[in-house]
């Protein structure tokens, strides 16, 4: 073999087996792609369809919406935010920077890093 050959030319010499072995690995490498956003985002469904009001741990009180790949908050505390599902494609775990979200049945935990975790119920 010489520095000159292309790589189509050496597989061409190696003959069937080389070309299914380029075959053989474009299938896996196939599988490795991750899903668009647009398709994760067609899998998240939340147990609601309209904005919930929650009762939170002392007396506080916490709105989610769903909107599309993701859920609109207005927190216990007030803050109004968006926040994606994550992973992308879920409808548990939703969050981004200081903010994060878990639903689970009628139970939601608000979490804001470097404070304590709020509980709300349905």
């Amino acid at each position: 073999m010489s520095f000159s050959d292309s790589p189509l030319s050496r597989l061409r010499k190696r003959g069937p087996s080389g070309l299914l072995a380029v075959a053989g690995c474009a299938v896996i490498l196939a599988g490795c792609v991750s899903t668009p956003s647009g398709e994760a985002k067609k899998t998240t469904t939340l147990a609601f369809s309209g904005p919930v009001k929650l009762a939170c741990d002392d007396g506080m009180e916490m709105t989610v919406t769903p909107r599309s790949g993701g859920i609109s908050v207005v927190s216990p505390r007030g803050v109004e935010i968006d926040l994606p599902a994550s992973p992308p494609g879920q409808s548990v775990r939703y969050g981004e920077s200081l903010y994060a979200v878990v639903i689970e049945g009628s139970e939601a935990l608000w979490m804001v890093s470097g404070k304590v975790p709020i509980t709300c119920r349905r």
